[in-house]
């Protein structure tokens, strides 16, 4: 048997042979499968048609339907029907001129499952015990008794943006365990019309009364601060909701998705409305349906509690009761009036004055059965502005419900959209998926390091299998490899911070060809951090030869070595080489990342043998030595 150690280093530099490039493929326009469209020549929304039991209603005709943009007629040019179970389309009316209209979307019940999102806004800082509770109650009864095998499913949270770290799983344990970590401590910061109330200390005696010892125009900026502090969170929460819409964009079939929150407080000149209603617009382009639900419970509008303290004598009357009762109904109102306008949007529903969530999911999700698509001719003056297009659609039977989007700013789906840059391609649009794709099945492991010399970093790994590698002729027995690499990591508000994006020509010489074929490659290079945080890594790798193209994706934890805190690597295992030392993956140049694969006990693959050495490694940070001499470590 060979010594895998003596055969690296010849093969090495023989076979994996790479001239690392920056890849330029062509930019390719996203897929026209949406469900939405918005162009000059066709306007094509979803709708679904319900009883006033919430059956959904099928059957319907061309002639059922009348479609209003701005209060004036519209000419209806086509109609169809999507079966969602069987993935079917029926044609209701032909399109007259647009030819294009997208084919049926995916099955959202078999073959590939449902696709679910879930928003929990826990990082809302008006957010109580009790909403919190509730929603995280909802949640794992969600995943215990309605998640059915093949759903998909994603579970966002706006608390510090961690929520943009997770992927699409039908794993119930993965769910779970992020459930566990929503915290029921309130973020807090912006002030409540339903906090407890503790007039003690803001009152003081006088000879006629009770007064405040807040001035007016102490309280006005107190207030003014908590306003500013509410609508920076709302900006925080809609976008992580932008974040969501963007990863669904691209799935060709209509996409659920409910957030569950306390309440979005957003005045008509605020900012926080602002980018509301540009979320609104969006969600609709991408076929994205927003179903909002309060975690509140069922509530009885300005109730006092025992935990209210009222005090008599500043105001009116002989207590503050009716300020307080009216604060909280005003608060109230304005909490639902954001989630509301947002369902009402995007065609979803608005869920409020119920103490069990699941039951609600239950019933949209239940009616999510099927839609018509219904097309018009918008006319020339649609887009010549950038004004908002009021739609409505109405259906000439009795009790019945529609529900569908509510308008449109007039600019058509291709100005929506942002501008490519030269390296965007398929590839970076399997990046920016939510799902995987498995023309090449790659698995990666990251690594966090950190040196005095380069800082933190995270050490890539992943495996090629012999059988995904097309090989080219290069002559003499010769073959020839091209694997495109494109990496980018992303923070926890969804930037790019790095990004690594290469191109490699392997070459690989006769005497190699069947190592290559059988082992494969490994792939292991460093990526650097400059900030500490929470990091999203997406992976993407593309054989030139055949097309093919694999994704994966994982979530890293950058500490701030520099603060002096203890900390650990991950753990990793490896096999042993000839003379008993460990395997351990190397930082290679990016220029030359990929290298033949003589064992399967690498960490990349991590495969070992019954009765085979079993070496496992980690990197202890900042270990104290109080006494000035080895760290007291134990294990």
């Amino acid at each position: 048997m060979f010594s895998s150690r003596l055969l690296l280093a010849p093969f090495f530099a023989l076979a994996i042979s790479t001239a690392a490039q920056t890849p330029q493929p062509s930019a390719t326009p996203p897929s026209d499968d949406e469900t939405v469209r918005i162009t000059t020549s066709l306007i094509q929304l979803d709708v679904v048609v319900t009883d006033k039991n919430g059956n959904q209603v099928t059957g319907l005709k061309p002639e059922d339907f009348t479609v209003y943009q701005d209060g004036k007629p519209q000419v209806i040019t086509n109609l169809s029907y999507i079966d969602s179970v069987k993935a079917e389309k029926t044609e209701l009316r032909s399109p007259k001129r647009d030819k294009n209209v997208p084919p049926p979307p995916s099955n959202v019940r078999s073959g590939r499952g449902r696709v679910v999102t879930f928003v929990l806004d826990d990082g809302n800082c008006l957010a109580t015990l009790e909403g919190t509770a509730s929603i995280r109650d909802a949640m794992r009864k969600f995943v215990k008794e309605q998640m059915l095998p093949d759903d998909r499913v994603a579970i966002y949270r706006t608390t510090g943006g961690t929520s943009l770290v997770q992927m699409y799983t039908s794993n119930r344990e993965v769910l779970n365990r992020k459930i566990e970590k929503i915290s029921l401590l309130r973020s807090g910061g912006c002030g409540s019309a339903f906090d407890a109330m503790r007039d003690k200390s803001t009152l003081k005696a006088t000879g006629s009364g009770a007064e405040s010892f807040e001035s007016a125009s102490d309280k006005e900026f107190r207030t003014d601060n908590e306003d500013r502090e509410r609508d920076n969170q709302v900006i925080g929460t809609i976008g992580v909701m932008g974040f969501v819409v963007d990863r669904l964009k691209n799935v060709p079939q209509r996409k659920i998705v409910f957030l569950l929150s306390e309440g979005l407080i957003t005045k008509f000149d605020s900012r926080s409305f602002d980018a509301l209603r540009e979320l609104a617009d969006k969600a609709s382009r991408a076929s994205v349906v927003i179903n909002t639900m309060s975690s509140k419970g069922l509530t009885i509008p300005g109730m006092l509690s025992a935990q209210d303290e009222v005090l008599p004598g500043i105001i009116r009357g002989t207590d503050q009761t009716y300020e307080a009762t009216q604060g909280r109904v005003d608060e109230e109102a304005a909490l639902n009036q954001g989630l509301s306008y947002l369902a009402y949007a995007t065609g979803g529903k608005f869920v409020k004055n119920k103490n069990f969530l699941d039951g609600e999911i239950r019933k949209i999700l239940d009616a999510e059965l099927g839609y018509y698509l219904v097309g018009y001719e918008p006319v020339d003056e649609t887009f010549k502005g950038k004004d908002f297009h009021r739609i409505e659609i109405k259906v000439n039977r009795p009790d019945v419900s529609v529900s569908s989007r509510k308008g449109f700013y007039g600019r058509t789906d291709k100005e929506s959209q942002p501008v490519y840059k030269s390296a965007d391609s398929p590839m970076y649009q399997a990046i920016a998926s939510p799902f995987a794709e498995n023309g090449i099945d790659i698995r990666m492991s990251a690594l966090v390091g950190n040196s005095p010399a380069t800082g933190s970093y995270v050490r890539a790994l992943f495996h090629i299998k012999g059988s995904d590698i097309s090989l080219s002729d290069e002559g003499n027995g010769n073959k020839k490899a091209m694997l495109d690499v494109v990496a980018v990591a992303l923070d926890e508000k969804g930037m790019v911070v790095e990004e690594f994006n290469r191109t490699y020509p392997i070459k690989i010489p006769k005497q190699g060809v069947e190592t290559v074929q059988r082992n494969g490659l490994d792939f292991s290079t460093d990526i650097p951090f400059k900030k500490p945080g929470t990091y999203t890594i997406r992976l993407a790798v593309r054989d030139n030869n055949s097309k093919r193209l694999g994704t994966a994706g994982d979530f890293v934890q950058i500490p701030d070595f520099k603060k002096g805190g203890f900390s650990i690597s991950e753990l990793i295992t490896t096999g042993v080489d000839n003379t008993g030392k460990p395997v351990l993956p190397k930082n290679r140049p990016p220029g030359s990342s990929f290298a033949p694969v003589f064992s399967d006990s690498i960490p990349a693959i991590r495969r070992h043998k019954k009765g085979s050495v079993l070496s496992y490694a980690y990197t202890i940070y900042n270990s104290k030595t109080p006494d000035g001499g080895r760290p007291g470590l134990t294990r």
